[in-house]
């Protein structure tokens, strides 16, 4: 897997889907899985699952070795610096 190509898709598939309680959202993967950790000032809805559903359907079908997905999504009021950001920061919100 390219990471720069993969930075790039997960950029582009972020746009006009973040929701507003959405503070943060860091990636990891495997060989065939793509998992989305957000950190939300809520606790989850619906909402904000399907829009986390929307952003990685765009990734996997930009990159098709990823068969398989998770999301993860957590209430978290602890400063971004100290939440685990796996293989990266994809989206940090100003606060």
């Amino acid at each position: 897997m390219n990471i720069e190509h993969l930075k790039l898709t997960i950029f582009s598939a972020l746009l006009g889907n973040v929701g507003k309680n959405v503070r943060a959202l860091a990636f990891d993967f495997t060989d065939t899985k793509i998992i989305v950790y957000g950190y939300l000032d809520n606790n989850p809805c619906d909402d904000d699952y399907e829009s986390i559903d929307i952003i990685i359907t765009e990734i996997m079908s930009s990159c098709p070795d990823f068969t398989e997905q998770d999301i993860i999504l957590t209430e978290s009021h602890q400063p971004v610096e100290g939440l685990p950001s796996y293989k990266g920061w994809i989206f940090v919100r100003k606060e």
